[in-house]
């Protein structure tokens, strides 16, 4: 049987084992919610970039300036014999991503 006295000296031994874990878990932890956020976000900006290569293709398909709802994305129109397809691209996460959308639209359309 253990005296009380010596379950106390192996509890205070471990509570530094406790704090060390700790301590090596949580950058992992901020690591992971950090790769989560960017992920969501780079998702939502390939969304939005769609929508605007589809809003340009159109654009160019009616004779309108495409280039107003490239919203700041580089712009390329290419004409597919009766479509006009709109290319949008932009950098993502600091420039560590490339998002790219293509939308094709019916060229003479009004």
């Amino acid at each position: 049987m253990r005296s009380p006295c010596s379950s106390r000296r192996d509890q205070r031994g471990e509570l530094g084992a406790v704090t060390a874990e700790l301590a090596a878990a949580l950058p992992a932890a901020v690591l992971a919610i950090g790769i989560a956020v960017g992920a969501v976000a780079a998702a939502a900006g390939q969304v939005g970039l769609e929508q605007s290569a589809g809003a340009a293709a159109r654009a160019a398909g009616r004779g309108d300036d495409a280039a107003r709802y490239a919203d700041g994305a580089r712009l390329q129109l290419e004409r597919q014999g009766e479509l006009v397809c709109a290319t949008l691209s932009r950098q993502a996460l600091g420039g560590a991503l490339t998002l790219t959308a293509r939308s094709c639209a019916h060229a003479g359309g009004r």
